[in-house]
């Protein structure tokens, strides 16, 4: 299910808070759930990439989810999580302010809004508020800025 299409099934998914504001994904996009570690520079990384971190003996890159949404930067709060997510044969790490809840969400509760120029986005409604909704791939992608201006 990508960003731009309503589904016809409930959805299970992970909703977190990332600049200030609450974002969805896909459970079967998310790997795990992880305190943040020490990161090691990653010099001419794509801008939000805070580093690389070692997860299970793999080299993945962390993400900074609010500053690529273009919503500030992470919060240093002893909330924050990293959720890794896999899409497209990549895995990357994106850093959140915390992980509210894994729930299951009915297709009537997603909403398609469409915006001034065109662009359209998911969002679900949760709790009398909007939560975004994130495409794992366009998300962890390294042309990030290129793929949300294609959408």
């Amino acid at each position: 299910m990508n960003a731009t299409e309503l589904p016809r099934e409930p959805v299970q998914c992970v909703i977190f808070r990332a600049g200030g504001c609450r974002h969805a994904l896909p459970i079967e996009a998310v790997r795990e759930i992880l305190m943040p570690g020490s990161l090691t520079p990653a010099p001419g990384a794509p801008p939000g990439v805070l580093g690389l971190m070692q997860v299970r003996g793999a080299a993945l890159p962390v993400i900074d989810l609010a500053r690529r949404l273009d919503l500030g930067r992470a919060e240093p709060t002893p909330d924050r999580r990293l959720v890794v997510v896999v899409a497209r044969g990549e895995t990357a790490a994106l850093l959140v302010d915390d992980v509210d809840e894994v729930v299951t969400v009915p297709p009537a509760d997603f909403e398609l809004v469409h915006l001034p120029g065109g662009s359209a986005h998911l969002v679900l409604k949760r709790h009398d508020a909007l939560v975004g909704w994130l495409d794992p791939a366009a998300t962890i992608a390294a042309d990030y800025e290129n793929e949300v201006l294609a959408a």
